[in-house]
C-alpha cells in the first residue's frame, strides 16, 4: 500500500507540472461556483425582467448531477491521461515489474483518483447545490459518478493508443455520463437505445423511479467495468 501511495504521489507531481491536466482538476470547482452564484444572478438580474425569474428552478437538481459527473469524470480522466503518457514514454512495462505490480499501478492511477473524486463530490455538492440534497441523493450521486469516472478512465486507456487520442476519446466518453439525461429529454422508444448504459437508469431513478433502477445500474456498471478491465490488462500483457 505504501508503494502504491508513492506511485500516486508521483502522479500528482506529473499533474502539477502539466497545466492542462491541472486545469482539468480545477475545472469542476470553477463550474460549481458558476452554478451556485451565476444561475441565481442570471435569474434575478436578467430572466426576472422578462417574467421568467423561476424558469430554471425545476432544473436545479440537474445542475447538481452535472457537477457531480464533472468531478467524477475529470478526476478519472486525468488518471487515464497519465497512464497514456507513461505508455507513450515507454515506462509502463518497467513500472509494472516494481513491487506494487499491476494491482498497485491500477490502484494509484485509476482507483485512487476515483476514490478522491467521490470524497470531493460528497463535500462540494452541499456547498454548490442550488437546492437542498438529502443524504440518499448525495450518496447515489457520489457512488454513481465515481463509477462513471472509473469507466471513463478505463475507456480512455483501452481505446486510445496515445495521449493525443486519449484527449479525443475522453471527450467522447463523456457521452457515457450524458446518458443520464436521456430519459429526461427523449420521448418514445428511441430512449430505450440507451438502456445498456447504467447512467440511463440512474436518470430514471432521479425522476422518481423505484430503487430497482439502482440495482439495474449497479449490474450494468459491473458488466462495463469487468469488460473494460480485461481490455485494460491486455494493454500491458
Amino acid at each position: 500500500m505504501t508503494a502504491s501511495l508513492k506511485m500516486f504521489g508521483s502522479m500528482i507531481r506529473q499533474i502539477s507540472h502539466e497545466a492542462m491536466m491541472a486545469m482539468l482538476v480545477i475545472a469542476p470547482f470553477a463550474v460549481g461556483m458558476i452554478f451556485r452564484f451565476g444561475c441565481p444572478l442570471l435569474e434575478s438580474k436578467v430572466l426576472d425582467r422578462f417574467g421568467y425569474g423561476d424558469v430554471m428552478v425545476p432544473y436545479y437538481d440537474l445542475f447538481s448531477w452535472l457537477l457531480a459527473m464533472l468531478v467524477g469524470m475529470m478526476f478519472a480522466f486525468v488518471g487515464g491521461l497519465v497512464v497514456l503518457g507513461e505508455i507513450d514514454d515507454g515506462i509502463t512495462k518497467y513500472i509494472l515489474v516494481t513491487p506494487p505490480g499491476e494491482a498497485g499501478y491500477l490502484f494509484s492511477r485509476i482507483i485512487m483518483p476515483a476514490i478522491i473524486s467521490g470524497v470531493v463530490t460528497a463535500l462540494i455538492l452541499p456547498v454548490f447545490a442550488l437546492k437542498h440534497l438529502n443524504i440518499s441523493e448525495i450518496a447515489v450521486m457520489t457512488v454513481s459518478t465515481v463509477l462513471c469516472g472509473f469507466v471513463t478512465a478505463l475507456l480512455v486507456v483501452t481505446v486510445s493508443s496515445n495521449k493525443v487520442e486519449g484527449m479525443a476519446v475522453g471527450k467522447l466518453s463523456g457521452l457515457f455520463g450524458v446518458t443520464f439525461f436521456a430519459p429526461l429529454v427523449l420521448k418514445g422508444s428511441i430512449r430505450y437505445l440507451f438502456m445498456v448504459f447504467p447512467m440511463y437508469h440512474i436518470g430514471v431513478w432521479s425522476r422518481g423511479g423505484s430503487d430497482f433502477y439502482l440495482v439495474i445500474a449497479a449490474l450494468l456498471f459491473a458488466v462495463w467495468i469487468t469488460v473494460l478491465y480485461r481490455l485494460f490488462r491486455r494493454k500491458f500483457i
